[in-house]
Formats: C-alpha cells, sequence, structure tokens
C-alpha cells in the first residue's frame, strides 16, 4: 500500500527512522516533559486517552557509540532525588530500557505513555513506516485499548482528540522536520486542533539551532489567538553550530497546573549534566 501523502504535508516522504537519535538529549528533554505533563494529568482524571502522530518503534537499540551518549547516557547513573520530573523520568525509563552500567536500549512515546498512564489508558498512534509500525504493534500489543495505524497522525489529530472518549486527552506532535515546510504546516495544525478541541492539552516538540523558527513559531499561535508555553533547553551554545542538536523544545497547550513548574526544576538538572561546552546551557520559558 502506498504511504499516504498529508494535506499539510503533501510532498512529504514516509517519516525518517529515529534509531540514529534514539536516547539523545532531545529524547531526554522530550520525554522528561512528555511525562511529567502525563503524570499529571492522569493524577487529576481518572481515564486518559494519549495520541501519538509519530509514534516511531515503540523500543530503539542503543550501539556503544551515538547520540545517546549526550543525552540519556549523561543521566543513567544519576541521583536526581526523591520525586522529581527527572527521577519520576529516569525511574521509568530504567524499568523499560535493557542495561545495567549503561543502557542498551532506550524507550519510545508510547512506551513511557503506556508506563505512566497504566493500562486502562487508551493509546491512539500512527506511524508511516511500515517496519517501524509492526515493532510499535509487536511491543504494545495493538489491541482495544491501543491502535496502532499506518496513516497521517497531523492529519488526523482533530478529529481523533474529538472521538476521544476519555476524561482527559494528551497529544504528543513529533514530527522529523526533514523539510522547512513542516515548520509552518505542522504547527497549523497543532493550531487547528488546539482550536477545535479546547478541552485537550497538547505537546509540539522541535529542535533548536537557532531562535529564528520558534520564534516565527510562537508568533503564529499569537496570530491565531491560540495561548502555550514553549520549554527550550540548550545544551550546545547557538553560537557553535554543529550536526547534532544545539538544544530542543517543546510547545505546551494547556498543560495541567503544576508542569511548568516541575519542568523549570528539570531542566536546572539535565542541562548541566547534558552540556557539551563545559558547563554551558540555556534554559528559556515564554507563555502568551
Amino acid at each position: 500500500m502506498a504511504t499516504p501523502r498529508s494535506r499539510y504535508r503533501p510532498d512529504a516522504p514516509p517519516d525518517y527512522g529515529h534509531r540514529f537519535h534514539a536516547g539523545n538529549v532531545g529524547d531526554v528533554w522530550k520525554h522528561c516533559v512528555l511525562v511529567t505533563l502525563l503524570r499529571r494529568a492522569a493524577e487529576r482524571a481518572g481515564h486518559v486517552a494519549y495520541l501519538d502522530t509519530h509514534a516511531g518503534e515503540g523500543s530503539y537499540p542503543l550501539l556503544p557509540t551515538g547520540e545517546w551518549t549526550e543525552g540519556i547516557g549523561r543521566l543513567w547513573e544519576v541521583d536526581a532525588g526523591a520525586d522529581s520530573a527527572v527521577a519520576f523520568y529516569l525511574a521509568h525509563v530504567r524499568r523499560l530500557a535493557v542495561g545495567t552500567r549503561r543502557p542498551d536500549t532506550y524507550p519510545g512515546s508510547p512506551a513511557l505513555a503506556r508506563a505512566v498512564l497504566g493500562p486502562g489508558a487508551s493509546l491512539d498512534l500512527w506511524e508511516h513506516d511500515p517496519r517501524a509500525l509492526e515493532r510499535l504493534r509487536a511491543g504494545l500489543s495493538d489491541g482495544a485499548s491501543t491502535r496502532c495505524r499506518a496513516d497521517d497522525g497531523v492529519t488526523a489529530l482533530l478529529a481523533a482528540l474529538r472521538a476521544a472518549h476519555a476524561d482527559a486527552a494528551v497529544a504528543l506532535v513529533d514530527p522529523p522536520y526533514s523539510q522547512k515546510s513542516d515548520w509552518s504546516t505542522v504547527p497549523a495544525a497543532v493550531i487547528e486542533a488546539a482550536a477545535g478541541a479546547p478541552r485537550a492539552s497538547l505537546l509540539l516538540w522541535y529542535p533548536v539551532k537557532s531562535l529564528t523558527r520558534p520564534n516565527a513559531m510562537i508568533a503564529a499561535f499569537q496570530k491565531a489567538g491560540v495561548g502555550g508555553t514553549i520549554v527550550e533547553l540548550v545544551t550546545t551554545p547557538l553560537e557553535h553550530q554543529r550536526h547534532r542538536l544545539n538544544g530542543s523544545g517543546m510547545l505546551l497547550v494547556r498543560p495541567p497546573a503544576g508542569t511548568l513548574d516541575a519542568v523549570a526544576a528539570a531542566a536546572a538538572v539535565i542541562g548541566p549534566r547534558c552540556a557539551t561546552r563545559g558547563d554551558a546551557w540555556s534554559f528559556r520559558m515564554v507563555s502568551w
């Protein structure tokens, strides 16, 4: 079957494989924010629906070297204290990953969501790549409460949020940004979903190499009248351009109470440990 095209990304190729980047500092930051928000959503609602537009494989093998060494590799043995956001994130990663002195695997967003929300939660997952989708289904037991779909999650997001039968709905949008147009078309879909599903919490991940595109994205949300907050963690100063990430951000729409304070505290733990140039790191939080 041909890979479906999106009305937001009509010329988009199938999503890239995440294996090379698994466990990097972008994953660490994204997943720490995600599980922090999911934890608070679950505390306030009996039944949570989780939606993931770019679900990936569910679990990834980690080679002896790779981007993970600047991410989960620097946190694997860290004692982050009791009941902090980082401690909560690490506890789930350590339980789901394989490894002793270092992680041999790293869990994807759906596996972490299932672990935080429990077996009663509903998971709607989209993945273009057929091999990744097969691994995802095998790892999460595709069935009544977990639906894995070979479709365009960005296009399907609003309808799926409206159809979710749950006390709360949380959606993660995590595109590969393989095309420049993703920076405008994907946020447009999130804006539409936020406006059309006014009770849902949404998270949009994005890479940071400069502030130009993140600032343009903020302006698009402001123009549309959709409020939100960005939380950006930069572990390589932006003046040092490189092939790997300088940092990454999450745009949050309607996070549960307490999420932002917990995320800010997490940045102070992750930032200095994952900094690539001495202790140079930065955190930016902007709400509108």
